[in-house]
């Protein structure tokens, strides 16, 4: 009996030493509990697959010059012994009509593919769970099947890799958190300000940030913005430099002397809520501002204090304005997805005090980075393309949403310049620039933009002391008169 129960456990023991792999310390840990979102830059790439911008201190992007079957991507892993599914945030460029590309993607013991049909940004999904030996698995991701064309290439900017199971839980704590977004998609136009401690005044010196805010005339703005058809007003806090207009106390816990004594953000919400006007804020993590950058411990290899602090900051935005602030544009969503930030926990501290409110992470050209948030921030410029003309996946008549494709499921929205230059009027002793479109192509963007309930955000240029431009003020005012007539 015991020789039986001994060779029992031997063979046990063969067969979970044959089902595992030696385990490398110095690998990558797969959580079973997140989506874990594997970058080129922390992986090897091989036979001259190249990161574009390797010395970006702060913000992952694409590894390119990749097309064909001899290059990898190729990223050590430790897991369980669990199975994961895979998808890819990719683009696959120059593809013939009709033509399919092939990726696959093998741990040494078991592979799945990715077809892809398709050219530009997308997410891929491969065919089924991958399953892993316990242990250091190596994760390789090779083209099987490049296309013909000369030109051919593939971009990647991230594998993602998440347990089913964890993936249905992740999908239904989003649905559960989404917002209602048809105000959006009912809003002709809003507009964009980018007024900040850069901002310039039209002439002169410009006044310290501070005393800015406190000269800020709501009232003026707010009708302003009334006269020219506005709807809605996205307002930047921290730009270029971590200055808040308001008495955030986590923000003065951090770094004192970065926020103001008037609230700005109460007083802007009020007087533009005698015009039924809504308020989102914008939201940058001041990774340029070096005295506020050295305060978030922040390396390449470890966020530091930084989403703690962004879930902190965010969340006592939201429960000191509650219903009075309708939404975050959160910037820069290509510094949060690689960086480990938790868009979960970000965006329950956004809705923290108004489970109404919208938010958004700037994915820039990519796609969606995560499901949870609520509409797209579209930086695209202002364009019948970016209107939404020929878009497959945003029809005329719809309801507002991205029926597939890349940013599936969020509310369309996008936004661009008025005026030649910046964002923001940073420009020492200059006035603002007359408008780079005339009333009948601005005019046009916003109907197409309306056909398909796609909200454009037209970024206005303004002066440190609230005013903008009087060709921009007449321009928007005639805009206004003719899409009210329709």
């Amino acid at each position: 009996m015991k020789k039986q129960f001994i060779y029992f456990l031997f063979v046990c023991t063969a067969c979970l030493l044959a089902c595992s792999n030696p385990v490398d310390p110095n690998a990558l840990e797969l959580n079973p509990s997140e989506i874990n979102r594997l970058i080129p830059f922390r992986g090897e790439l091989n036979n001259g697959v190249r990161q574009l911008y390797p010395e970006e201190p702060y913000k992952a992007f694409w590894a390119e010059n990749w097309n064909t079957p001899e290059q990898s991507i190729v990223w050590k892993v430790n897991t369980g012994g669990e199975e994961y599914q895979a998808a890819m945030l990719v683009s696959v460029n120059h593809l013939e009509k009709g033509e399919e590309a092939v990726l696959t993607l093998s741990n040494g013991t078991d592979s799945v593919v990715c077809r892809i049909g398709t050219t530009g940004w997308q997410r891929c999904s491969f065919s089924r769970p991958l399953h892993f030996n316990k242990g250091t698995s190596e994760l390789s991701l090779k083209i099987s099947k490049p296309g013909k064309k000369d030109d051919f290439n593939v971009y990647l900017y991230s594998l993602e890799v998440v347990k089913p199971e964890t993936y249905k839980r992740l999908q239904a704590e989003a649905a559960s958190l989404r917002s209602n977004t048809s105000w959006m998609a009912d809003l002709p136009y809003g507009f964009f300000f980018h007024w900040n401690s850069k901002s310039m005044p039209q002439a002169g010196e410009p006044l310290a940030y501070e005393d800015a805010v406190n000269q800020f005339d709501v009232e003026r703005f707010a009708r302003t913005v009334h006269e020219c058809g506005g709807k809605l007003v996205f307002f930047t806090t921290s730009w270029a430099e971590y200055y808040f207009p308001a008495p955030i106390q986590t923000i003065d816990s951090i770094l004192p002397g970065r926020t103001t004594k008037r609230d700005l953000v109460a007083d802007l919400s009020e007087a533009l809520g005698k015009y039924d006007i809504r308020l989102i804020l914008y939201y940058h993590v001041g990774h340029g501002d070096k005295e506020w950058w050295d305060k978030q411990h922040y390396t390449r290899n470890n966020a530091g204090d930084l989403f703690t602090n962004v879930e902190k900051i965010v969340s006592e935005i939201s429960q000191r304005y509650g219903n009075r602030l309708a939404g975050l544009w959160m910037d820069d969503g290509i510094g949060y997805y690689p960086n480990g930030a938790s868009f979960e926990k970000i965006a329950k501290a956004a809705k923290s005090g108004n489970k109404d409110l919208v938010i958004c992470f700037n994915p820039w050209i990519l796609p969606k980075l995560t499901e949870f948030q609520d509409y797209y921030a579209g930086e695209l410029g202002l364009s019948l393309a970016s209107a939404g003309v020929n878009d497959p996946y945003l029809p005329e008549d719809g309801d507002g949403l991205f029926h597939g494709g890349p940013q599936d499921g969020l509310q369309a929205t996008f936004s661009g310049t008025l005026e030649p230059g910046d964002w923001t009027h940073i420009y020492k002793d200059s006035i603002i620039g007359d408008p780079v479109l005339s009333i009948e192509e601005l005019t046009q963007v916003v109907k197409e933009s309306n056909k398909r309930k796609n909200l454009p955000m037209i970024n206005v240029r303004i002066y440190q002391d609230g005013t903008i431009s009087p060709k921009s003020a007449a321009l928007l005012k005639e805009l206004n008169n003719r899409i009210s007539k329709d």
